[in-house]
């Protein structure tokens, strides 16, 4: 019983998690093909939708290859604008994000801090952002201490205690992540996030 119990507490964390991926991830469609019950029409339709399932990865494959490859050409070029405009804030920012995007966090905190250390510290929204690069490569406790430093400045930053609420459900740890995110609805529970929040405040509920 209590794998099961386990098994069921991943599959919730997973989709609480998925809430705050938003538009960076590309979900996969998946079919269920029941089994054919005569030869003929049956497995017809059946290798049909084998047939949509497979052109559907295909084609969700071939666009995020495309978007990579435009990616990384962005930023090659704003790479090269930086040689000589280094503080260029929007530069900056944008070299962070594009980072991010790929995959290499390295690079986007390494950008985000030049922006904060160089252009404008008291941005917050790149502080949120710097903290989950750096939770991203690895620094996990560095990432949540530099969200909890914008929480104490400012306790209902909704997008603070939303992300920090996301980083302890990625480590399973359900009271935190709880405590977080019921913190952030209540900070203002009308808005776009805060409703986020109630939807994975009862989808992690049922594990407890």
């Amino acid at each position: 019983m209590k794998g099961n119990t386990q098994g069921v507490r991943a599959l919730v964390l997973a989709a609480v998690i998925i809430v705050i991926a938003g538009g960076g991830s590309f979900a996969i469609s998946r079919y269920v093909v029941s089994s054919a019950q005569e030869e003929g029409k049956g497995l017809a339709q059946e290798r049909a939708v084998k047939r949509s399932a497979q052109q559907e990865v295909e084609k969700q494959a071939a666009e995020s290859a495309e978007r990579q490859k435009r990616l990384t050409e962005l930023l090659a070029t704003l790479e090269d604008s930086l040689k000589t405009h280094p503080f260029d804030s929007m530069l900056v920012v944008s070299a962070g994000n594009i980072s991010y995007d790929l995959g290499k966090f390295d690079n986007a905190a390494r950008y985000y801090a030049i922006f904060l250390e160089k252009i404008d510290p008291s941005n917050t929204p790149v502080r949120i952002d710097y903290a989950y690069a750096l939770y991203q490569m690895g620094r996990q406790r560095e990432g949540m201490d530099v969200l909890k430093g914008i929480i104490a400045r400012e306790p209902k930053n909704q997008s603070a205690l939303f992300n920090l609420a996301v980083m302890y459900a990625q480590q399973d740890d359900v009271t935190n992540a709880l405590r977080w995110f019921k913190t952030c609805r209540d900070a203002d529970p009308k808005s776009m996030i805060g409703e986020r929040a109630a939807l994975a405040i009862r989808q992690l509920e049922t594990t407890t």
